[in-house]
């Protein structure tokens, strides 16, 4: 029980005393979380990916081996769900609002910050691999499910594209294969700079967006969605870690941002296809206030070689 409440310390208040801040000026001073949202998306997020990638000695097999164990991953998760929900007797908007819930995880402001204090630099350049595998699930199949089918999974694939992660990560690995293995101080350092205050300003943001929800409701629904996600997810990517011959900081990583809570992606997701958008906001709350204590049992039994 001490080493729990260790980890929970060691881990988890740093994050959640940084979204605090966040909180606060949301609730303080009504501060939106738009523009920093556009910052993270288009500047910091991408210096991230970059200087993780780059930086790091990691093979392009490594790289597709991650990438396509979380693939694999949320599509197991997705298919549980689909089977789960399929004859309960909801709406439709409350189907696709919970079923998107659970395979789109949160594996940038929670997952790569909590990653990286928990298992370090090298954990953390799996963590990013996983956050932009999970970014591709979430943008292709996500608007994919909240239209219940309607939408086109090329215009689906075609939001990728237009993500700066995306290239992101392409800069890395064209300058590895090009044998350029150390950039000048100046763009190494900005690059650098940018990255390390990514993780803070995720945070922040997180608990910006935090700030704007309100008390949960339905309680099934969000019980169900809040298991599958927490608890059902971590084993299933044991499995999977498992399945892929992961091992070392790649396997850390990839069952500690399984657990993650739901991305706030799921609420974006719930306005632009008209679903159930109390319901996301509710899903989004109840993962993220409870995930620190799921999250912490997971850290606990990595570390001790227990999973």
């Amino acid at each position: 029980m001490l080493d729990l409440l260790n980890i929970f310390i060691d881990n988890m208040i740093p994050v959640l005393a940084i979204a605090g801040v966040g909180f606060y000026l949301r609730k303080r001073f009504d501060t939106s979380p738009a523009m920093i949202s556009r910052m993270m998306f288009h500047v910091f997020s991408p210096a991230l990916a970059f200087n993780a990638l780059y930086t790091r000695d990691i093979s392009g097999g490594d790289f597709l081996r991650v990438y396509f164990a979380t693939l694999a991953l949320l599509a197991a998760i997705l298919a549980f769900s689909l089977v789960f929900f399929r004859w309960q007797k909801i709406s439709p908007g409350e189907r696709a609002t919970t079923l998107v819930s659970t395979f789109v995880f949160n594996g940038a402001n929670f997952g790569i910050s909590i990653v990286s204090f928990a298992f370090g630099a090298e954990a953390l350049t799996y963590a990013v691999i996983i956050y932009i595998a999970g970014s591709t699930v979430a943008w292709t199949l996500g608007p994919y499910v909240s239209s219940s089918g309607k939408a086109s999974m090329l215009k689906s694939f075609q939001s990728v594209l237009r993500t700066p992660v995306v290239y992101a990560l392409v800069a890395a690995f064209a300058l590895k294969a090009a044998g350029i293995m150390e950039l000048p101080p100046a763009l190494s350092r900005t690059s650098q700079l940018l990255a390390d205050a990514s993780i803070p300003l995720m945070l922040v943001l997180l608990g910006l967006q935090l700030g704007g929800f309100r008390k949960p409701d339905r309680w099934r629904l969000l019980l169900s969605g809040t298991a599958i996600r927490l608890l059902l997810a971590p084993l299933i990517g044991v499995a999977v870690a498992s399945l892929f011959s992961l091992d070392g900081a790649a396997r850390l990583a990839f069952i500690l941002q399984a657990g993650m809570p739901t991305a706030v992606l799921t609420i974006i997701l719930a306005y632009e296809f008209d679903t159930d958008k109390d319901l996301a906001l509710s899903l989004i709350m109840t993962t993220t206030l409870i995930s620190p204590f799921t999250l912490s049992v997971i850290i606990y039994l990595l570390q001790n070689d227990i999973i």
